[in-house]
């Protein structure tokens, strides 16, 4: 019995240490995104402004994803720990916060934090801060995964992913008809879905390319980018066959922007997410056997 209680009471301990981990990424944000100090002091006001809700919340959503990487090992003994939930916590609250500095600062080069949540209240500039968080945090946390406590390697892939990350998100121009930063400016929520389905399904390729198991550093590395590349020539196919089988009317360009409607951006989410996930299927989840020929 008294085991048991000892187990509760380091659960509720774990519970105060993970809060004050939160505290930690609290205060980190406060320090990376100076213009919005005022608002990490103040109350939120949802109901006001429910764009300034989503983005934060949005971000602390993929920081917990990113922080469910930690593990608990009481053999280490409980104090050690703890402290070292405390440790990679605070690191992996700077990466999350950088990644999302650096992705951001590529793609959204033309907004303003400022402008478009505090002033503008833009819903569709927070959704698609929304789809960085998620695909961000699941990308990070795989990442972590993969270091194995080491901090020389968890900063090799850290980098290499947002190499990735950073190339792939450019690729959405060349995929999508929707004019990205006419449709931001002019909160059109139609390009937001649909950025929200290409960059969830870049974040779920680009993690599912690093979760594999690995010896050696450099052969793991080889293989996360020929990973890369076989998606880049499978991802077209499913694309361009799902939109075969299931026909929908072009977009035209030069509509005007007030005409795109949701259903415009809900049927490019969905091509961008199944096709990345279907993609994911044939990267990651064949295995050929040693045996060749293999009929």
């Amino acid at each position: 019995m008294n085991e048991i209680f000892d187990r509760l009471l380091i659960r509720v301990l774990l519970v105060g240490v993970i809060l004050a981990v939160m505290m930690i990424y609290n205060l980190g944000h406060y320090v990376l995104y100076p213009t919005v100090k005022g608002q990490v002091k103040k109350r939120l006001n949802p109901a006001e402004n429910p764009a300034d809700t989503l983005h934060l919340f949005s971000r602390l959503t993929g920081f917990v994803i990113v922080l469910s990487s930690l593990r608990f090992d009481e053999s280490h003994g409980v104090l050690l720990s703890i402290f070292h939930i405390l440790v990679w916590g605070t690191l992996t609250s700077g990466l999350y916060l950088i990644s999302l500095f650096l992705i951001e600062s590529i793609v959204l080069y033309n907004f303003d934090y400022k402008d478009e949540i505090l002033k503008r209240r833009n819903l569709t500039y927070a959704l698609v801060c929304t789809a960085h968080a998620l695909a961000i945090a699941h990308v990070t946390r795989i990442v972590i995964d993969q270091s194995e406590s080491s901090l020389v390697i968890l900063f090799l892939l850290w980098l290499l992913a947002m190499v990735i990350m950073g190339f792939g998100s450019k690729y959405y121009q060349l995929l999508s008809k929707l004019p990205f930063n006419s449709m931001v400016t002019n909160q059109n929520p139609s390009v937001a879905v649909s950025y929200l389905g290409f960059t969830l399904g870049l974040g779920w390729l680009v993690g599912e390319s690093f979760n594999q198991e690995h010896f050696d550093v450099t052969v793991y590395c080889i293989q996360v980018m020929l990973k890369v590349l076989l998606s880049l020539i499978i991802y077209p196919l499913f694309r361009k066959g799902l939109r075969f089988l299931f026909k929908a009317d072009k977009v035209d360009i030069h509509q005007q922007i007030d005409h795109y409607n949701w259903g415009s951006g809900v049927y490019e989410c969905a091509l961008f997410l199944t096709s990345a996930v279907l993609t994911s299927m044939i990267v990651n989840h064949i295995q050929f056997g040693t045996i060749y020929p293999f009929f």
